[in-house]
């Protein structure tokens, strides 16, 4: 299922399954297939796994695309599931996540090292804006690795700091130590997903 178009019939496919959705939302120079491994482990779980292309993957847009056109594209990906799903991202798809789950479109979302929203100039930054502290956010995990000099986990942690702000949802951070910026596909992945999954499972 990860390595397949998200078009119709696997959104169909996916509502008639039942299963709670989580969709994977892979950041800048990265496809799809980055999680390939991690759906395996959600869909061993029970979740039912999507990892949808950006707009210019897929010839609808001009790469690089904005923020906000991959954004809009996976929201309307959202809005045709018939249950709210979880939203797992990494770097620029950690901050993806964050939008949408700031727009109430996340049941639970988890950020692995998401890009800071004042890192990403313009025109890409088009509709980058991070509504941290509506009602319906929901819980949001934000993880870091102690050992990335590209984003550094001074720029999660100041990312949890605005969204801890939520009053209405729980904000957790962890810093996984030993680790880098290739953590969720290094040979140290599972440790990552593991940490994600026990997440979601309290909530959903």
């Amino acid at each position: 299922m990860i390595m397949e178009t998200v078009d119709a019939a696997i959104i169909e496919r996916t509502n008639s399954s039942q299963k709670q959705p989580v969709i994977f939302i892979h950041g800048l120079w990265s496809k799809p297939g980055f999680w390939y491994g991690w759906a395996d482990v959600f869909e061993g779980a029970g979740f039912a796994p999507l990892a949808p292309e950006w707009p210019a993957e897929l010839g609808g847009a001009a790469a690089p695309e904005t923020i906000g056109e991959v954004a809009s594209h996976l929201a309307r990906i959202v809005g045709a599931l018939d249950r709210r799903p979880a939203l797992i991202g990494h770097t620029f798809g950690g901050l993806i996540a964050q939008i949408l789950a700031g727009r109430g479109l996340s049941a639970a979302t988890v950020a692995i090292e998401p890009a800071s929203f004042g890192a990403v100039p313009p025109p890409v930054s088009t509709g980058a804006a991070i509504e941290a502290e509506v009602a319906a956010r929901g819980p949001l995990l934000m993880i870091c690795y102690e050992r990335d000099h590209t984003l550094p986990p001074t720029v999660t942690r100041a990312a949890y700091e605005q969204q801890r702000r939520n009053k209405h949802a729980v904000t957790e951070f962890v810093q996984l130590p030993r680790r880098g910026r290739s953590l969720a596909i290094d040979s140290g992945w599972p440790e990552v997903a593991e940490t994600a999954l026990t997440f979601l499972r309290r909530f959903l």
